[in-house]
Parts: structure tokens; C-alpha cells; sequence
């Protein structure tokens, strides 16, 4: 039961993510564009990552953490206040691919984790 709830906010959070995501993005930057979207881990955490930069990271609790991200080089780096920075190796990877969140330098209290791609909606 406590599992249903916990993936009921997080899908919750995901399409509430998307509506405030999309639209009002002031970047016009193709990669930005290319990776951005909603990823869900094997452990249950969700990501999101908005086209301006911004995003939101759920570790599969009800607490929901407001990112930073960019791409540089061949990693996309994710920062926020509780985890530090988390890296994502997407070298020869397509946004469709399984991506691998990983500690960053100082990611704390983060456990690597694998992350698929996930469609919520159709657009027309």
C-alpha cells in the first residue's frame, strides 16, 4: 500500500512537473530540448528534467527536490540543496537509452541508480 502511494505522488508530481515545465522556457538551446523530459528509476525515484534548466528529483518519498541541470562535454551535471551534484554519463547515449545517475563529487547519500525514459502523454 505505502509503495501505491508513494508511485501515485510521483506520478502525481511528474505531470504537475510538466505542466510549470515546457512552455515558459526561455533557452533555446536543441540538447537542452533533446533530453529533456520525465525518467524513472529502477528503484522507484523519478526525474525530471524541463527544458530551462530546471527539473525536480523524487527518491521514491514523498519529498520532492527542486534540480538545476546543464550539459557539459558529455554529462548532463544535476544540482540541488541535498544532493550536491549527480552526474549522468550520456557519451554515445540517446535520451531513449537507460541513463545512470551517479554520485557526483559530492553526491551524498545517493545510491547510483539506472533511469528509463518514460512518455506520460501523447501530444498531437
Amino acid at each position: 500500500m505505502k509503495k501505491k502511494v508513494v508511485v501515485f505522488l510521483c506520478s502525481l508530481m511528474a505531470v504537475m512537473s510538466l505542466v510549470a515545465c515546457g512552455k515558459g522556457s526561455s533557452k533555446d538551446d536543441s540538447i537542452e530540448r533533446e533530453w529533456s523530459g520525465v525518467y524513472i528509476g529502477e528503484d522507484g525515484s523519478t526525474l525530471i528534467l524541463c527544458e530551462d534548466g530546471n527539473g525536480w528529483l523524487n527518491g521514491g518519498t514523498p519529498e520532492n527536490f527542486e534540480i538545476e541541470w546543464e550539459i557539459d562535454d558529455d554529462e548532463i551535471t544535476i544540482t540541488c540543496d541535498r544532493f550536491k551534484e549527480l552526474v549522468i554519463d550520456i557519451d554515445g547515449k540517446d535520451p531513449d537509452d537507460k541513463i545512470s545517475v551517479d554520485k557526483g563529487k559530492n553526491g551524498e547519500n545517493w545510491n547510483d541508480e539506472k533511469f528509463k525514459r518514460t512518455e506520460l502523454y501523447e501530444e498531437d
